[in-house]
């Protein structure tokens, strides 16, 4: 007949685990001794470090072979998108509607169009983009010469709009029945739209 264990008390299992932390009579810190403990912890150091090392450089020819301005894999489109102002319309259709007589309709155009153009007015246009461009002349760049590694764009000033631009009529023309639509076509890598060759973007508007 198997005797039984003796049942260890909390006292004994606290003391256990202290001499497992630290052993006295043989010297050891949690199983190994000072000197395996400094040669694990350097082969770990020397691991990680390697890892990272090998992580970082990875990663680093990955970014060197991207181009920020063309992705790798792209669908061409036959025609570009566009962003209409104002943006009250549905998710269906563009439709925009007002009611001239009532002030409050109109002033409500008027006001997301002045927040679409603020960043483009021409004094903050020419203080953080002031490249000389030539005009009705496609701006082609190759190489990355501009400030922080990035390619130069031409300035496009809110005056450009024209009656348009709220200089002249600061309600763009929804106080009457001529209001302005601002169209902001999105870009498509390498797609040079022209009068000569292509058919030019353009887009039909209805008065309902």
């Amino acid at each position: 007949m198997a005797a039984l264990k003796e049942k260890r008390t909390c006292g004994q299992r606290c003391e256990d685990f202290g001499h497992f932390v630290w052993n006295s009579d043989e010297g050891k810190l949690m199983g190994r001794t000072p000197e395996k403990w400094v040669y694990i912890s350097l082969y770990y150091v020397a691991f990680y470090a390697v890892m990272t090392s090998l992580f970082s450089l990875a990663i680093w020819t990955l970014m060197y072979t991207l181009d920020p301005y063309t992705p790798d894999y792209q669908d061409r489109l036959t025609s570009p998108g566009v962003m209409v102002w104002p943006d009250t319309y549905g998710e269906e259709v563009i439709e925009i509607t007002y009611n001239t007589s009532d002030k409050a309709s109109w002033m409500k155009m008027t006001k997301i169009l002045n927040e679409f153009l603020e960043p483009y007015n021409d004094t903050k246009q020419l203080e953080c983009n002031n490249y000389n461009c030539t005009k009705g002349k496609y701006f082609l760049q190759k190489h990355f010469l501009g400030p922080h590694h990035t390619k130069y764009s031409c300035p496009f000033l809110q005056s450009m709009l024209g009656p348009c631009s709220g200089f002249e009529d600061p309600t763009f023309g929804y106080n009457c029945s001529m209001p302005c639509v601002i169209i902001k076509m999105n870009r498509i890598i390498n797609y040079l739209p022209t009068n000569r060759t292509d058919v030019a973007p353009y887009v039909n508007c209805t008065v309902l």
